[in-house]
């Protein structure tokens, strides 16, 4: 039977030996698990022995397409990286658009799985059924944007590449990946795991085709699904997501100095209008995407007060971004109002290859103890972190990625900086499951404190998407209100918004033509589109357990990398400080209530018996795949 949707194989790579050996997709895994998000949950929790330190060679680091990928169609371009995280000890799992994916699929693959540690540096490339393990002592050292650069110019442009820059090669433990000069594997250390392989790049160039059940119907979809998209989703074409901090600064839920006030004094001075009147030059899109809402920044001259050291050499900055979360991070939360010097620290993070809601939180934490007298210049290395400096911001950038002196202890991110630091600080750092949060402050958002503590990953926007329900006080799914001040309603939203953009990460879609109360694709058209695909006729309730499935793989996953139900937990500051300002001023989270919503979020999961018990998952009941090895000469 036709696999539609699907290229039909795997690659597995072992960078110790340079053996790469190809399998054949089988069906039964495809239905069981769709793609993406799941194909990562079902292999890691297989293939990786528990207890595994993640910059092991051991550790699988995992790139995972769905059967909406290469579609010429809005919002198909993502894909899946999944991996033991570096930064939490657990489940990690990040999405990134652009053209690597369809080109994957085009290549022949729905799947990479990558092992073992090289011991020199390496790149990959990866040509339709040509898979090469290549030198990359030329390569390493060098920033993501230069690498991108350098890899077209030795191959050609027709490839795509991701990679990593001096932050992942440091082992920096939220170090992303960085692909088509500004789009990134961004959350949780993928980064850094692929710095441990000593693998800097994979390259992809692909000629082939994906085929679907039902191609008229698709042409009927698409033509819909983008006379949808200029009716819903014109604030992203027109201003990219800075446009959700006007929503956040006014319900007093955008975090600022360092989650002490929900509402930013200087938030005229970076906000999405006047992003678009300074700095913005032209949109960008993903592959045949025509929402377009990626917006390069042009700064036609690096500000004199900004210390250029080693970027002297990009005098002028041009970046894609900022998005709302390093607007949020490197700007309000360290009480930045220099939208230069943000646009200026996007640049640096994209090049050094570091996440920049983590870089920005960790920056944050160290100001609020800088501040408070926990720190001082001394430990800093004479930079004086006060709220505000953004001289210092840029600066202590550089040091995260080349881990020197205090920038080496930020570089472990917030929950470990704050065991080094001691002093009291573990007590104000902010951190769920040892991840740093977005920019929405869960004390005027009930409904995203729930799902902050629930996610897999730890503090996290994408798993669920909460916060825009709760922005906006509409529910996602259906006619009705719901209040984000309420700890009422939360529960049951959290849960079917999980499932829901489960199957949209196995798909793999964009968040963005996903969003809760507007879509354009809800449930209706995410299972529409599945059997346009596929040629499998699907209901709503079929893709819930399939999510549930997932999902509870994930948290037996997590089980045994020893997080539980304990630490489904929010920082105790949420719980003991209200918030100074905004909309939200006075507004904490109320202990008792939390917890009611935690345990009815268990049962309704059925949880409870897993934290018992989390060997019940069996394992595949298929044939050993056919396969071929690949003998690799590895230069």
């Amino acid at each position: 039977m036709n696999l539609y949707g699907y290229a039909g194989k795997i690659a597995r790579m072992d960078l110790t030996s340079g053996i790469v050996r190809i399998e054949f997709l089988k069906e039964d895994f495809a239905r069981q698990y769709v793609g993406g998000k799941g194909f990562g949950a079902k292999i890691l929790y297989e293939g990786l022995k528990p207890k595994t330190d993640p910059y092991e060679p051991s550790n699988l680091l995992i790139f995972a397409a769905g059967p909406a990928n290469g579609l010429v169609l809005s919002g198909a371009s993502k894909l899946c990286t999944v991996f033991k995280s570096p930064l939490t000890g657990g489940w990690g799992e990040s999405q990134c658009g652009g053209y690597f994916a369809p080109h994957l699929k085009y290549a022949g693959y729905d799947l990479l799985v990558i092992i073992g540690r090289s011991e020199k540096p390496v790149y990959v490339t990866i040509e339709d059924d040509e898979v090469k393990i290549q030198d990359a002592s030329h390569l390493w050292g060098e920033d993501a944007f230069r690498t991108d650069d350098i890899i077209k110019k030795d191959h050609g442009k027709d490839f795509h590449v991701i990679s990593i820059g001096q932050a992942g090669e440091n082992l920096v433990r939220y170090a992303c990946i960085t692909h088509d000069r500004g789009r990134q594997f961004g959350r949780a250390g993928a980064g850094a795991v692929m710095g441990s392989k000593k693998l800097k790049a994979i390259a992809v160039k692909g000629s082939g085709k994906i085929e679907v059940a039902k191609p008229e119907e698709l042409d009927m979809f698409r033509k819909e699904l983008n006379e949808k998209i200029k009716e819903r989703l014109k604030s992203l074409t027109e201003y990219g997501t800075p446009a959700i901090m006007a929503l956040t600064n006014t319900t007093g839920t955008l975090p600022t100095r360092y989650w002490t006030e929900g509402e930013f004094e200087g938030f005229e001075k970076i906000n999405a209008e006047t992003l678009k009147r300074r700095f913005v030059e032209h949109s960008k899109s993903c592959f045949a995407c025509t929402v377009a809402c990626g917006k390069i920044s042009v700064i036609r001259k690096v500000p004199s007060i900004l210390p250029l050291g080693s970027f002297a050499a990009y005098e002028e900055s041009r970046v894609e971004g900022p998005e709302y979360e390093t607007l949020f991070a490197l700007g309000s939360l360290c009480g930045n109002d220099n939208l230069e010097s943000i646009i200026k620290a996007n640049e640096v993070c994209d090049r050094l290859g570091i996440d920049t809601i983590s870089a920005g939180n960790t920056i944050a934490f160290a100001m609020y103890c800088y501040e408070k007298g926990i720190i001082t210049q001394e430990d800093t290395g004479g930079i004086e972190l006060k709220f505000g400096n953004s001289e210092a911001i840029i600066a202590m950038l550089k040091k995260i990625a080349y881990r020197e002196g205090f920038g080496s202890i930020l570089a472990e991110g917030v929950k470990r900086a704050a065991e080094k630091i001691g002093r009291g600080s573990e007590n104000i750092a902010v951190h769920v499951k040892g991840l740093e949060p977005p920019g929405y402050d869960p004390r005027g958002l009930k409904g995203v404190a729930l799902a902050y503590a629930v996610s897999c990953r730890g503090a996290c926007h994408l798993r669920h998407m909460a916060y825009r329900p709760n922005l906006t006080g509409q529910k996602p799914f259906e006619k009705g209100a719901i209040n984000r001040l309420s700890y009422e309603g939360q529960v049951e939203m959290v849960k079917e918004l999980e499932d829901f953009h489960t199957i949209v990460d196995c798909m793999v879609l964009c968040k963005f033509l996903c969003l809760p109360t507007i879509g354009p694709i809800l449930w209706n058209e995410l299972t529409t589109l599945y059997s346009i695909i596929t040629g499998i006729e699907i209901k709503k309730e079929d893709l819930v357990k399939i999510a549930q499935n997932i999902n509870t793989i994930i948290r037996k996953f997590n089980l045994r990398e020893g997080l539980n139900k304990k630490h489904d937990t929010l920082p105790q500051r949420f719980f003991n400080e209200k918030l100074k300002t905004g909309a939200s001023k006075g507004e904490k989270i109320q202990k008792e209530k939390f917890e009611k919503m935690l345990n009815e979020y268990y049962k309704l999961r059925g949880w409870n018996k897993h934290e018992r018990n989390n060997s019940n998952i069996t394992k595949s009941s298929q044939r050993e795949p056919k396969q071929r090895d690949i003998s690799v000469n590895r230069c």
